[in-house]
Parts: structure tokens; sequence; C-alpha cells
């Protein structure tokens, strides 16, 4: 055990070690417990948002049901990945591997008057037992009668959150009837804050009650996929066996539905298993994570830089430790050691930043509670970056105290800064700054973007237009069910006060990656090959369209204009600018032809001007628009209006309740989406703006270090400099020239991270955000900006180096 009593004698006397220098000792493990700290918060939200199962107990055994339907049923799904009332009871009554089965379903509702929508979650009655929770803070959770009649049981479970914030904390709130879409509902019970199941701010109702948010009996109708199923692996089975028992159940029930196939996967529910998400989800890890590691690697540099003050101090002491015999090898572990015991206490600390710091970040998420409580991968992830952060700021300092001239530092004499040491400050210092520009060029970019949003002309009308979307496409519409319920609200629309005109759209603005809408097909023009297909987004619109959004026409007549008949509509087609200069760079694209995958060809009427409807990072790509017949009317509603729009959304939700409810989304005016989808940047905006700052702070510090400690390994030669008839002024400026070059350096490595960090962005964004990565106003500050914090940190040591006189410095040495 020879080699742990060597271990206990280096902890012994680095603390000793230590203990004579506290101010060090505190600044390094200040200094490293924030980059630790943050590093490993940053590591706990990206962990419970991404990779674990949202829920509190035993998250091991958690399952969700992933079920898509293809074949006859691949249109026929209520949400992405639902099962079906009939397959859910199929799974409860024959699984042996899973048990406590749950479902749940969420709906768009309004509380009493209020005109804002809530999305409460329509749940089995073991649902809360299934996330581990058995009692209500007050009241009580749902009983099993209440889960087994439709329609038996109008009663609603809140959070503690939505008790406080609605509510005002009423202690008798238990017994309280609310109306929910003007049905009455009684509260009977309200769950603790931070409950895991699924909502932060909401409530719970029982799924029977489906059919008061619905039209559509699903509980009749049970094969329309429209339920989330979760459970519990049980005991001894594992989930690959929990997955093949499923399946087989699956299958089983595909053989009463010819046509239908069902895939079926079990996931934990984590983003990292669902594959919408998955792709992009790679890319924001790599964002984060890359960002706090710049970080860690700035406090490393600081850090390494106080060390080698200290081990230059420390030459005699390990010059008489080699001359007595100790090994260089000893020598080196106990120097690791030290830094080591420092990173461990810096460790310590940032064991209570990963416990505090991931609830500020999930509090500012509105709707879903995440676990964001440190687990074992956390700690393992903070006891690996810890041990790694501490090998990284104490090694080039140990391995520096080791090289020593034992004569020289026998005589108590610096040797003067070499140039093997000189350039390890000198790349110390153009890390530092390189990783500022990068990290403070990406903050530039964002915060340049985010509050860019609003100046930004989208190519359409925002403010005087409502967007409703619908939700019709679920049996039991037939086609003539369907037709008549878009005819009935367009009539019922163009009734309303203040409206102007009515339309429909299948691909309205900012609709984002809607699963409803097949907005892309293959286009080609009629003397191209079969291998010549290119994609462009179609539009499927009313006859209003154009007017109601105010989309310019740059050539040719709208549809409306067009005076098209019903049987003729099809044939013809409005083409945007884009379109136009793709497939025709340098002709008049008016009554040319395209073919599209649909089969047939389509006759160019118009060009409409470009617009940004998919996102605020660039142009739209190629799209034209087809025109829907009175027959075939679907999309989503649109609608312009004059005046205030809170009146108008009010008489728009009056005529709600007379059609299905839950066909009809919350109505919105296009420059409210528009405000919510930069709000949701503000998170981002925040956070970068924080790294951005802590950056511009440690490299200042980092530099002042770099050259405090540089200037005064060289107090002799400035000495001799000034002996020989050097002015104060010549000296300050040879101090700030000798260390401007590393520093101008590292400006310039840091534009072309800078160029790589805002493409990874970018790829982040997908477009969301107007991001140019090739800003040169940012740019252009961020240097400026680096360029006076980094004169600013060598001035000080600079004047300080001229400060005594010149003689008494060589006495001194």
């Amino acid at each position: 055990m020879h080699w742990l009593e060597g271990f206990v004698q280096d902890v012994r006397y680095g603390a000793r070690s230590f203990a004579r220098s506290p101010l060090l000792a505190i600044a390094v493990i200040l200094t490293l417990g924030l980059g630790i700290g943050l590093s490993t918060a940053v590591f706990t939200v990206i962990n419970g948002f991404f990779f674990r199962a949202r829920v509190d107990k035993d998250p091991n055994t958690f399952v969700q049901f992933d079920a898509l339907y293809s074949g006859e049923f691949e249109h026929a799904q209520g949400m992405l990945f639902s099962t079906s009332l009939e397959d859910f009871r199929a799974y409860q009554e024959h699984t042996r591997t899973l048990a406590n089965l749950a479902a749940w379903s969420n709906v768009s509702v309004t509380i009493g008057e209020d005109d804002a929508q809530i999305m409460p979650l329509l749940v089995t009655c073991n649902f809360f037992s299934l996330y581990g929770l058995e009692h209500a803070k007050l009241g009580r959770l749902f009983l099993a009668d209440e889960c087994a009649t439709p329609g038996a049981a109008p009663v609603v479970v809140i959070s503690e959150e939505m008790w406080r914030r609605r509510f005002l904390a009423d202690p008798h709130v238990i017994g309280r009837a609310i109306n929910l879409n003007r049905h009455p509902f009684t509260v009977v019970g309200v769950t603790p804050a931070r409950f895991s199941g699924q909502l932060k701010s909401g409530m719970w109702i029982p799924w029977t009650m489906q059919g008061a948010f619905h039209a559509r009996d699903l509980f009749r109708q049970s094969s329309v996929p429209w339920l989330v199923v979760e459970g519990r692996i049980r005991p001894g089975y594992s989930k690959s066996a929990a997955q093949a028992e499923v399946r087989i159940i699956a299958s089983q029930q595909d053989r009463l539905h010819p046509g239908r196939i069902t895939d079926l996967r079990l996931t934990n529910g984590s983003f990292s298993q669902y594959p919408p998400v998955r792709s992009q989800m790679v890319w924001i890890i790599l964002l984060w994570m890359g960002a706090v590691t710049v970080v860690l690697l700035m406090a490393c540099a600081n850090v390494t830089t106080l060390l080698l003050s200290r081990a230059a101090a420390r030459r005699e002491e390990i010059a008489i430790r080699l001359s007595l015999g100790a090994g260089r090898t000893r020598l080196l572990r106990m120097l690791l050691t030290e830094c080591l015991m420092l990173a461990a206490v810096a460790g310590a600390i940032s064991a209570y930043l990963a416990y505090r710091v991931p609830d500020i970040f999930a509090n500012m998420l509105p709707d879903v509670n995440y676990p964001v409580q440190p687990d074992l991968a956390v700690f393992a992830y903070l006891t690996g970056v810890t041990l790694l952060a501490g090998c990284m700021a104490g090694s080039a300092p140990a391995m520096e105290s080791l090289k020593i001239d034992l004569a020289t530092a026998m005589k108590g004499r610096m040797s003067g800064a070499g140039t093997k040491e000189s350039g390890l400050l000198s790349t110390l210092v153009t890390a530092q700054v390189a990783m500022s520009v990068m990290l403070l060029a990406v903050t530039g970019l964002v915060l340049h973007a985010r509050y860019g949003i609003g100046a930004i002309d989208p190519g359409f009308e925002t403010k005087q237009v409502i967007l409703a979307p619908l939700n019709v496409r679920i049996p039991p519409y037939t086609q003539d069910a369907a037709q008549s319920f878009y005819r009935s609200l367009e009539q019922r629309v163009r009734a309303l006060p203040y409206v102007q005109s009515v339309s429909f759209a299948t691909a309205p603005p900012f609709s984002g990656d809607d699963e409803s809408a097949d907005t892309r097909e293959d286009i080609r023009l009629p003397d191209q090959s079969q291998g010549a297909w290119q994609k462009a987004s179609v539009n499927f619109v009313t006859r209003d369209f154009f007017e109601t959004l105010r989309i310019p026409i740059l050539r040719g007549r709208t549809f409306q204009r067009a005076g098209l008949t019903p049987q003729s509509a099809a044939s013809f087609t409005i083409v945007s600018e884009a379109f136009a200069r793709k497939f025709w760079p340098n002709a008049d694209p008016i009554g040319k032809v395209v073919e599209w995958s649909k089969g047939g060809k389509l006759v160019v009427i118009a060009v409409a001007r470009d617009t940004r409807s998919e996102g605020f990072g660039g142009i739209d790509g190629p799209k034209f628009y087809i025109l829907q017949t009175d027959n075939s009317l679907r999309g989503s509603l649109l609608f312009r209006f004059r005046g205030e729009p809170t009146s108008v959304q009010r008489g728009f939700s009056s005529i709600i309740p007379e059609m299905d409810r839950a066909a009809i989304g919350a109505p919105r005016t296009l420059s409210s989406i528009i405000d919510d989808m930069a709000s949701r940047f503000g998170i981002v905006a925040r956070v970068v703006l924080l790294l951005g700052s802590l950056t511009v702070f440690l490299a200042v510090v980092g530099i002042y270090g770099v050259l405090a400690f540089a200037t005064a390994r060289r107090t002799r030669e400035l000495g001799i400099r000034m002996a020989l008839g050097a002015t104060r002024g010549d000296i300050v400026r040879f101090v700030l020239a000798s260390r401007l070059k590393p520093v101008l350096a590292g400006l310039a490595v840091g534009v072309l991270l800078a160029a790589g960090g805002s493409q990874v962005l970018a790829q982040v964004l997908g477009g969301a955000l107007p991001l140019n990565i090739f800003d040169p106003i940012t740019y252009a500050s961020v240097l400026v900006l680096l360029m006076f914090a980094a004169l600013a940190a060598m001035l000080r040591p600079a004047v300080r180096a001229v400060a005594g006189e010149p003689m008494r410095t060589l006495r001194g040495d």
C-alpha cells in the first residue's frame, strides 16, 4: 500500500501548502467551480429534457407506446404515435410483461368566459398512480368509477401551480364549479407542485368526459387512434421482452382490420426516442454543450495562469526537493494531487449548482415538467469533468515546475521567461481570446436575430388577419360531412361584423412542419426526363386567399379574377417568384406549363410575391398555389377583419359551441403568432447573453493574469531598459506590444471558430430566426469590444511595471 501512503502524504502537503496561500486556493476553486458547475448544470438540463423519462418514480421501468398505423388507416390518426381505444384495451387484457397501463389525450378548452385556451389532459383514472402520485395535496384524485361510464363524471383535478395562479390559492377550491368549454365541472383535487404528470400548470379530466370536448364519440368509434398509452415493465421482464409481446398483440389486432399495419415501439417517452426531433436534438446538444465547454476551457486556462505564477514562486522549493533525491515523477504526482484537490472542492460547489441552476431553466418552460434533478448520469459526468478539468489546469504548471536549473534556482533567482514558457503564455492568451470571439459572435448573432424579427416583412398582412387551425380529417367525417362543416363555418364567419374576407389554406403561414398538411410535391417541366423532378411546396387555397393575406400578384390575375370554373380550376396554378426563378429564370412564366407528381399539367396564370411563411430565416422556397373547388374545401381558416381583434375573436368564439369544438383551434392574429415565435427564443437569447458576458469576464481576467505574471517575470529586464534610458512610455509600449501579437492571433482564430459555431447554430434553428451568420456589424462589434477589453487588461500590469525605480528593481534582484 505504498502508493496509498504516498497519496495521503500528497494530500496532507497540499492542504498545508494552500493553507499558506488561501487567496490563491479560493481563486482557483471559484474559477473551476464556475466552469465545472455551469457545464454540469447544462448537462443536467439536457439529460432531463432529452434523455430521461418524464417521471420521478422508478423511471427505468416506465414505457410509452409509439404506434404508427399505415395502409388504409394511415391518415386516420388523431395524434402522431397515438393508439386506438380498441387496441389499448387489448394491450390491457393480454399483456403479461407490463403493468398499470394508463392512457391520456390532450384537448383544447377555455375556462369560464376567458378566450385564452389551455391544454388539459383526458386521463384514465390510474394515470396518477402510474406517475407515482398516491395522494393529492388538497382533496382527492379520481375514483375508479369516474372512468367507467362515458359522460358520467364531470370532475377535474388541477395542479398546484394553476391553483395558485388562477384560483389565488383559494382554500375552498375543492367542490368549486368551473366551466370548461361552457360545461360545468367540479374541482375535486389539487396535485402537489412539480408533479411529473406532463403538465406544470394545467388540469386533468377523466377520459370518459371526452364527449364534452369533442363532437365525436370516440368510445363508440373505438378504432380511431387518439390515446397515448404508457405503463410499467413488470419485475422479472426486460424491455425487449415487453416490446416483442406488444408487437404480437398489435399484429393480432391488425388481423381484425384488413389493410392495417401497426408499427409499434416502446420508448421511455423522452425526446431522444422521438423520431421527428431526434436529428434536430443532436445539433441542439452540440450547441449548448459546446458553449459551456468553451467556458470550462477558459476557466481552466485562467487556473493554469494562476498556478504558473505559483510554480515560478516554488522553484527554489522544488530544486531543494530534487537535490535531496526526490524523483521528478513523484514530484509531478504531488503537484497534480494539489490541483486535483482544488478541483474536488470545486466539484462539490458544482454539485450545488447542478441542483439549483436546472430549476431556473425548468421554470422558464411554461407547460411541461421535466425531471431536472441530478441522477447517476449527472454525477458520473460531474466526476469525469472534475478530474479532466483538474488535470488540464494543473498539468502544464506541474510540468513547468520541474523544468528548472538547479544551480540558478538554489541561488533564489527566477530564470526569466524562457522561450517555451513564453510560448505557453501566448498560447493561453490566444486561446482565451479566440474562444471569447466565438461565443460573443454567436451571442451577437442570436440577439440581433431575436430582436430583429419585428422588423421583418413577411410579405403579407399580419395584424388584421386571424388564423384558426382546423382538424376535420378524423372519422366519422365523411367527404360530405366535412364539406358541410367547412361551408357552414365559412358562412357563419362571413356573417360576423367587421369580417372582410374569408379563405381556407392547407399550408397557412407559420404552420411549420404541420403533419396535417402535405406541402411538398415533385415538379418538372413537360420536356424534362423522369429523373428531373424537383421539390416545391404546394398550398391548396380558396379564391379569397390572396385578398385575405394581401399577397401582391406581380404578374397575371388571381383565381378570383381569372373567372375559373370548378371543372377547370385544377388545371391552373399561381406560382411564387422563387418558383418562377427556378424553372424559367430568363422567361415570362405566364402561360407556361408544369407537370406535378399528382398527375396532370398545370398552367401558370400569375406570379405572386415571395413570402416568409415557413420561418424567418429567409424567403420561402419555390411554391405554387392550386385553387380548391367548392366541393373540396380543406385546411385552416383565415379571415381578414377591420378594427380591434379582441371583439372579432370573441365573436368567432361564440360560434364554436354550435360546431365541432375539437375541430377548431384557438383563433389568433398572425402578428400574435409572430410575437409568440419570437418569445420562444427569449430563453435562448438570455442564456447566450449570460454565456457571452461570462466569457468576456473570464477573458479579461485571464489576459490580465497572464500579462501580470509575464511582466513580473521580466521585472529585471525592464529595470535594465529604464536604467539605460528607456522612458516610462517606452516601457508601457514595449509591454503592450509584447502581448499584442497573441491577442491579434486570437481574434483571427476566433473569427474562424465563430463562423463554424454560427453554422451549427443555424442548423439548430432550422431557419426559424433571421440569422445572418456572416453579419459584418456583429463581427466588427465583437472584435472592437474584445480589443478594448484586452488593452484594458494589459494596461494595468504595464503601468505597474514602470511604477518603481529602476535601480531599486536591480538591487532587489
